[in-house]
């Protein structure tokens, strides 16, 4: 499930003798135009590398460097093997790199076209909606969800495992991208490429588990089947309730009042009230992808719990 990471090596956590600048560079290709004699930028395969005198850093999908695409899992019983390989190429010893952003993802085989599962997600708390370039989003400072058609994107990009067969299919993807803001905040330090793959499953299980329940808390959208009481507060209701799919309702009072105002707050509370209220009916389409979601945390989960 991991796809893109970000590792930065400090030159004061090699125990050996090294030239980040001279070695590490003499190992990638480098972009003459970005570089210069206080940094060297480039790239090995699809992985980008900033090198400096006491750091490098290291960008991009584990997945596309190991496997050559993100069409395909990268097992977390493959992650070392990968980590060592990159370690290897660059000459550097990359289980004691801190992971500065990582990315969990999965491709989900949908019944329709991604795109059209867009209206069922609402909103999610302390997170903005952005639909951009054919792709959902939630975004915050510390992370971001997003939500793709997974056979557009690597056609796109000319991904050398995208099969005939697969470009008929429907494959909604589900990325959640943490930054390094979130990762220190949630486990209360920095976290080393090393704990991907510990004997001790708890990161690779915390980041699952958060992947799911950050996809159950999005508030999920009746659409094609709107269904209310009978009456004008039934439908005020289902209206609010459809509104907040689009906007959040609650940012709307704040704008509209100070802070402190207390009818404000009063309304907030009614209107949160009535917005868990009287769920719905769910159309089929948010069904399937929910238990489509449920059924990967499962596999994934069991499997690592197995190993």
């Amino acid at each position: 499930m991991i796809d893109t990471i970000w590792l930065i090596l400090h030159h004061s956590t090699v125990n050996y003798k090294i030239d980040f600048m001279a070695e590490v560079g003499a190992k990638i290709n480098v972009d003459i135009k970005r570089s210069n004699e206080y940094r060297i930028v480039g790239s090995l395969q699809n992985m980008q590398i900033y090198i400096e005198p006491t750091f490098v850093l290291i960008q991009g999908s584990l997945p596309k460097y190991y496997y050559g695409s993100n069409l395909v899992s990268l097992p977390r019983t493959e992650l070392s093997n990968a980590i060592d390989k990159l370690s290897t190429d660059l000459g550097l010893p990359l289980r004691e790199a801190i992971i500065t952003r990582i990315d969990i993802g999965m491709n989900v085989e949908v019944d329709n076209p991604p795109r059209s599962y867009f209206s069922y997600f609402g909103i999610l708390k302390k997170f903005e909606r952005n639909i951009r370039r054919n792709s959902l989003y939630y975004e915050q400072k510390w992370c971001q969800l997003c939500f793709y058609d997974k056979v557009k994107e690597a056609k796109a990009h000319k991904d050398p495992l995208l099969t005939s067969e697969m470009l008929d299919k429907n494959i909604l993807r589900y990325e959640i991208r943490y930054k390094h803001s979130w990762l220190k905040h949630y486990f209360k330090r920095n976290i080393k490429a090393k704990e991907l793959f510990a004997k001790d499953p708890i990161v690779y299980l915390d980041l699952i588990a958060e992947w799911y329940l950050k996809y159950d808390d999005i508030i999920k959208i009746d659409i094609m089947k709107p269904k209310f009481e009978m009456t004008l507060m039934g439908l005020l209701r289902w209206e609010l309730k459809d509104r907040s799919r689009k906007q959040d309702i609650l940012k709307i009072i704040d704008s509209f009042s100070e802070k402190g105002d207390r009818k404000a707050a009063r309304l907030k509370r009614v209107v949160t009230k009535m917005l868990n209220e009287d769920k719905g009916i769910e159309e089929n389409m948010i069904r399937e992808f929910n238990d489509k979601i449920t059924e990967c945390t499962e596999v994934h989960w069991d499997s690592i719990l197995n190993e």
